[in-house]
């Protein structure tokens, strides 16, 4: 089978073809998947047509095709995934191989980055147990390849998506670089503390934190991040800096399991969580809808 006949229209389709797929098809899909990158840490969307940014799926596969049907026509839109497809959830390389399918089928309007879950081997993470899930369906050896084939094309997917003037990314700007930031080509950079900054990093308002304000420098504006012990914690004036020195209006990040979305920062900071039960539990999981102006659409779970 070829990645892109993968049914993605109907969960039910999509679900019978997965589980009827043996354990070398799921690597020739994963070796296929791999090729639909270049290795350009940035794609930019047209501008032309409306976009859905997704935040984290985790594993799951149902909250998101029901959160599709609740839009109509998705192939009215370009879609943008903010990372994290496996760990914890229980269907993740379906996760994966969803939004690959889809990227396949539609590469010019479809566009996967990379979360802290898939991951470089030098910045570990907690819990992985995607390895040990390719295990429990493939056994030891064939586990263990699949696992190599995802590293691999873990590395090859890009950091940032672009549109209109929203920029895409998984937890936040790449700081470590910031500055020498002077428009686009900073974010062609992907050094171990670029990955570190934007697969790691949160904006201070979700941890509870008050570091600084809208008006207040770069450095008075980022802390580490000891919630996680990698990455930053960045204040509302950093995020200014960082979108004046980039060109952009608003940050679409995932990262951090929010009831669905969050909003901070002047509103230039929009945070998606779109993956419901354990082990989160949250209320609520959403994505964002840019067509002319800006719709959350969610699915509430209480």
């Amino acid at each position: 089978m070829k990645i892109d006949e993968i049914p993605t229209n109907s969960l039910d389709a999509f679900s019978t073809t997965l589980t009827s797929l043996t354990c070398d098809e799921l690597a020739e899909l994963l070796e296929q998947m791999k090729g639909l990158f270049t290795g350009s840490n940035l794609e930019e969307l047209s501008p032309d047509k409306p976009v859905i940014f997704h935040g984290d799926l985790h594993g799951d596969v149902e909250t998101v095709f029901r959160l599709w049907s609740r839009l109509g026509d998705r192939d009215r839109y370009q879609l943008v995934f903010l990372g994290d497809y496996i760990d914890r959830g229980p269907n993740q390389i379906e996760a994966l191989l969803l939004v690959g399918a889809l990227k396949a089928q539609r590469p010019e309007e479809v566009v996967v980055l990379r979360g802290n879950h898939e991951l470089d081997p030098r910045l570990s993470v907690y819990p992985h147990d995607y390895p040990e899930q390719l295990k429990w369906r493939c056994g030891s050896e064939l586990g263990t390849t699949l696992y190599k084939i995802s590293l691999d094309l873990f590395s090859k997917m890009p950091l940032y998506a672009l549109y209109r003037d929203y920029i895409g990314l998984h937890g936040g700007p790449p700081f470590s670089i910031l500055h020498k930031c002077k428009g686009r080509p900073c974010l062609m950079e992907k050094s171990l503390g670029v990955l570190e900054d934007v697969l790691w990093s949160d904006p201070d308002e979700l941890l509870g934190q008050a570091i600084c304000s809208w008006n207040d420098s770069l450095e008075e504006c980022i802390k580490e991040n000891y919630y996680r012990g990698v990455g930053r914690i960045w204040g509302a004036g950093a995020t200014r800096e960082f979108l004046e020195r980039v060109g952009m209006r608003k940050i679409v990040r995932g990262h951090t399991s929010v009831e669905g979305h969050a909003i901070i920062h002047n509103k230039s900071v929009i945070t998606l969580f779109t993956r419901s039960g354990p082990p989160y539990y949250n209320s609520r999981a959403s994505v964002l809808v840019v067509d002319g102006d800006e719709k959350i659409v969610s699915l509430n779970f209480m």
